[in-house]
């Protein structure tokens, strides 16, 4: 018995970590969902997206389950010998290549406004003889450009790789947070640059949980998708779609509705809220979540998740509110996951069809889940309208695309892994230079490899959140 395995929950960090590192673009229609599903002779991986899987995160996965499976069938590598780093480096390369365009976009955020506001707050003589801030203001000015100039997305594998090995820098942004009368603008730089640093420690978690999950990753593993929901018009005409009639449906009792209505009006125009509704809302179309496309799927067909007992799916943006509360909700007894608690408009049930396996069945849960999700978000807004003191920020909205039937897509993995050594899975992914390719070519290809450094034994720090996903 592996011990080891029942103090953390693997499955857990593993696909979270994997989730994390398919959502390769920071738009909300990339926000992906992954499940470990056990079948008698392999472990299969189920992918889905709210705009549908890519093929290039369906090939994304193949690859890094290529790495996962040697790791598996090397119980010799581990990160304290020279192959297990090795290994490590070889997959961080992989996915912080494959997730540029994402830190692109943080990085952007972090120069276009959190970098230049925390600059702005440090450039007054107080700041001037404490040497945190003097190596920090040293670090930003030597990283963020090349020769005076932005970086590209070419640069992004090598500047995550720098921001998570100078976390310990950044702690100076905690204590001027503190400090400092207006914290959120040291709060947001900080969670940012961490951000940037984010997959090297998803990469990590991999490594690690495949370690302790070997038996049953090394009898093969095989990735499978849930296509996105067909986007569907909101089943709503602007008569109905308006505050007075909400509040209707909402409230039995007319003293209570008007009691509702009194107090929206202390903190929200209905009529402004009418046309929001309207123009912003009503035009707009529906879609299935990512997580909720899996948990259909598993409905749907009965598989067994890796442990039955700790039914989990991962995802790279925690849960809605809705989402969370569909969960908790299931009969199923899927494990709570993490949630920003944010209520999006355009967030629809899974569908479900006559002629698909267990409708019966699912539909009463549906109406059951349904049934209880009513009375939760009915007695979260009465508290909500009866305690806000003002407006909340608005959370932009996405769509997905995609059919509504399962396919498969086979990985091509051999069935043995054990028999290949480090540098023949090295060369999967970069093979030796052909004839009439230059030495600096295959020298390049080496110089990419080593800008990524191993992860420390021990990771204390934890990266933020990216939040909530407005869908």
């Amino acid at each position: 018995m592996n011990l080891f395995r029942y103090f953390k929950p693997w499955e857990k960090s593993f696909v979270d970590a994997l989730s994390y590192a398919c959502a390769y673009k920071k738009e909300a229609a990339y926000v992906t969902a992954v499940a470990l599903e056990k079948r008698p002779d392999e472990i299969v991986v189920w992918l889905a997206a709210n705009q549908g899987v890519e093929p290039a995160v369906v090939n994304f996965v193949n690859n890094t389950l290529i790495i996962v499976q040697w790791l598996a069938a090397n119980p010799s590598a581990h990160l304290r010998n020279e192959d297990g780093k090795a290994t490590l480096r070889l997959l961080t390369e992989q996915v912080l290549r494959f997730n540029s365009p994402k830190i692109k976009a943080y990085y952007g955020q972090i120069m276009n406004l959190a970098a230049p506001a925390v600059m702005g707050k440090l450039s007054g003589k107080e700041y001037e003889g404490d040497s945190e801030i003097v190596i920090f203001k040293q670090w930003l000015s030597e990283n963020l450009q090349k020769n005076g100039v932005q970086l590209q997305e070419a640069d992004m594998v090598n500047l995550a790789s720098k921001c998570h090995d100078s976390r310990h820098i950044f702690g100076v942004l905690r204590r001027l947070a503190i400090e400092s009368h207006d914290p959120p603008t040291f709060e947001r730089l900080f969670k940012l640059l961490g951000k940037l640093g984010k997959h090297v420690v998803m990469c990590k978690r991999i490594v690690e949980a495949t370690r302790v999950l070997r038996s049953d990753f090394a009898r093969g593993m095989r990735v499978e998708t849930v296509p996105g929901s067909r986007p569907v018009p909101m089943p709503f005409t602007p008569r109905k779609y308006n505050i007075r009639d909400i509040s209707n449906r909402m409230f039995r009792d007319t003293t209570e509705r008007d009691q509702f209505i009194s107090r929206l009006r202390t903190i929200y125009n209905p009529d402004e809220l009418d046309r929001l509704l309207a123009q912003e809302h009503l035009s707009g179309k529906t879609i299935v979540h990512a997580e909720l496309l899996i948990l259909d799927h598993f409905e749907r067909t009965g598989g067994d998740f890796l442990n039955n007992a700790d039914k989990y799916i991962g995802c790279s943006k925690p849960a809605c509110y809705l989402c969370y509360q569909y969960i908790c909700s299931h009969p199923g007894g899927y494990v709570r996951p993490p949630s920003h608690q944010k209520l999006y408009v355009k967030w629809r049930l899974p569908d479900i069809r006559e002629n698909e396996r267990n409708a019966a069945t699912r539909l009463r849960n549906q109406d059951q889940i349904l049934r209880r999700m009513i009375e939760f978000v009915r007695r979260d807004l009465k508290n909500d309208i009866a305690n806000r003191v003002g407006k909340l920020k608005p959370h932009p909205d996405s769509t997905a695309g995609g059919t509504s039937t399962v396919f498969e897509i086979g990985t091509g993995l051999e069935a043995s892994m054990g028999s290949l050594s480090f540098q023949e899975l090295r060369q999967q992914f970069e093979p030796e230079p052909k004839p009439g390719i230059s030495s600096a070519s295959a020298s390049s290809a080496q110089s990419r490899s080593s800008i990524i450094t191993a992860s420390s034994e021990s990771d204390e720090a934890e990266y933020s959140s990216d939040g909530g996903v407005g869908i």
